[in-house]
């Protein structure tokens, strides 16, 4: 029976390449799979469309979001000591080297961006103070669907308990970013793994940790086996 094994990471957690590079040598799946598009792997790669097709492209507000984001990310990452991604392409080198298939499962980014381009300003506004009020050298402050503050450290996987109530609270406060960013590519992608299980024995996911969780749940219910990492 085909298996899936899913792998959640964090994009700027060494201990993620580590997990990656490990699991995949010590499975030898027939298949990897990526929580990448085609466009955003080769971002990755410095292939990047310019800012001002960026902003043409997602309107001001959009823009805002997609420039803070990203450039807080890099920062956490300089502060990790790694560039963010890395365990995306860690993914595909791994597999690369044993001659093992490579897939990228995500939805397209310009889809997921334009979902977010018709979301109101004032949640993208409230999600950026959120973020950004909680940060410090090393770690971040957030509050969880229980009213809990919780210290993040930026450079481990967080515990799944912390990302489960951090999702619920990005779910409750910030609606609209939680179905574009999280809801339809948990779904997107899960479809696209469970025909990845029909053509391959055994594929291992790697996927950002707050999409873990999600894929479990979808996989499960269609009848997909999951194994654990």
């Amino acid at each position: 029976m085909a298996a899936i094994i899913i792998v959640p990471t964090s994009h700027i957690a060494k201990e993620s390449i580590r997990a990656v590079e490990e699991v995949i040598g010590r499975v030898v799946p027939d298949c990897v799979a990526v929580e990448l598009d085609i466009n955003r792997f080769m971002a990755m790669e410095g292939s990047e469309a310019s800012a001002w097709q960026a902003l043409k492209r997602l309107g001001p507000w959009t823009f805002l979001m997609f420039i803070v984001l990203k450039k807080l990310q890099s920062w956490l990452g300089r502060k990790a000591g790694i560039m963010p991604g890395s365990d995306m392409l860690m993914a595909v080198r791994a597999a690369e080297q044993q001659g093992i298939h490579v897939e990228f499962i995500d939805r397209d980014i310009t889809i997921t961006l334009g979902r977010l381009k018709g979301i109101a300003w004032k949640e993208k506004v409230r999600l950026l103070l959120f973020v950004l009020k909680g940060l410090t050298l090393d770690s971040m402050l957030t509050k969880t669907g229980r009213g809990k503050n919780v210290m993040i450290d930026i450079k481990k996987v967080p515990p799944k308990e912390i990302i489960e109530e951090v999702i619920a609270t990005l779910k409750t406060e910030f609606p609209g970013i939680y179905s574009a960013l999280v809801a339809e590519r948990d779904a997107y992608m899960a479809r696209r793994l469970a025909v990845l299980a029909t053509r391959f024995g055994k594929t291992v996911a790697v996927v950002g940790a707050a999409h873990a969780t999600g894929l479990e749940r979808i996989l499960n219910e269609a009848g997909c086996k999951n194994q654990n990492p």
